[in-house]
Order: C-alpha cells, then structure tokens, then sequence
C-alpha cells in the first residue's frame, strides 16, 4: 500500500493514493491478528486450547445423541472441536471428549476422504470449521498452517505408538 501511496503522489492519480491510504489501516489491521493468531498457535501444546484462538472462525452446532455426523469415507469438509459431550469414532474403537479436536486428519489425506465414522454418544455441542476457512487461513499466514501441521504429526505419532503398544501387548 505504500509503494502504491507513493507512486500515486508521484504520478498524479489520486484515486489510487485514496484508495491505498484507506485500505493501508485494514491490512495493517489483519497483519497484527495473523501475527498475534501465530503466537498463538506457536504456545498452544494441545487441542483443548486451539479452540480457544480458532472459535472466531469458527460455528457453533448442537447434535443429538445418537446423530451421524459423518460417515468412514465420506468427504472431509470441516475439522470439530467438541465443547461438550462426547462423539464415538467406531472403527477406531475411541471416544473424544470435550475440548477434543476432531476430524482434521482428513484434510490431508489422499481424496479428503474420512477414515472413521463419527457418532454423537450424548448430546453435544460442537465447534466446526470448513476446509474454505481453514485453507485461507493457512493460505494468510503459512507458520499458522506449519504449526497445525505439527498438531497434527503429533497426533498421528501418538496413534502410532498406541498401535505399537497394542500389538506388543497380544503378542
């Protein structure tokens, strides 16, 4: 915006010098929130708290028990945080509670296909972004997406050393 200011002044075109003087405050304005966002992510340990700096861009659900939210190779196109009640993942054999995120392996996966099915065990309350938002936030700041990233190898490296454990434990 800058740049675009100065050469305005410089070439007279005062269109352009008032259109970049107005937009230089609101870039400026989201450059702070995608730093401040990073921070952000960049102290987040676990899950439970990335609901925290994600609810602006996030919705707001109520289920039922019982209710399917999605279905083992289904096409993945929101990531869940459960703010309260607990959702059953039936191929996994696992349940994720409250302040658990759910739902977001599938956007990295070949075909964005779903590898679990997930079921409302109790009513629930759950926090959903989709994939449009999720991308353009990457898209805005890639150390936000570097950091859900490592999230999620983190994740997948915990249900590695589970599975490890398992068939050390029936052989």
């Amino acid at each position: 915006n800058v740049g675009f200011i100065v050469y305005g002044l410089l070439h007279p075109a005062p269109l352009m010098v008032v259109l970049h003087a107005v937009l230089l405050p609101v870039n400026l304005w989201r450059v702070w929130q995608m730093i401040g966002l990073t921070r952000r992510v960049a102290a987040t340990a676990d899950a439970q708290q990335m609901q925290l700096w994600l609810r602006p861009y996030m919705r707001s659900h109520r289920r039922k028990a019982g209710e399917v939210l999605f279905a083992s190779g289904d096409l993945a196109d929101r990531l869940y945080f459960v703010a309260s009640g607990q959702v059953e993942l039936p191929e996994v054999g696992g349940t994720v509670q409250a302040g658990q995120m759910f739902g977001e392996i599938a956007f990295f996966a070949p075909g964005h296909r779903r590898s679990s099915s997930a079921r409302c065990q109790t009513d629930c309350t759950l926090l959903s972004i989709d994939e449009t938002s999720f991308r353009e936030l990457v898209y805005q700041n890639p150390d936000f997406g570097l950091e859900v990233v490592r999230l999620i190898a983190g994740r997948l490296s915990e249900d590695v050393r589970r599975l490890q454990a398992r068939q050390v434990a029936t052989t």
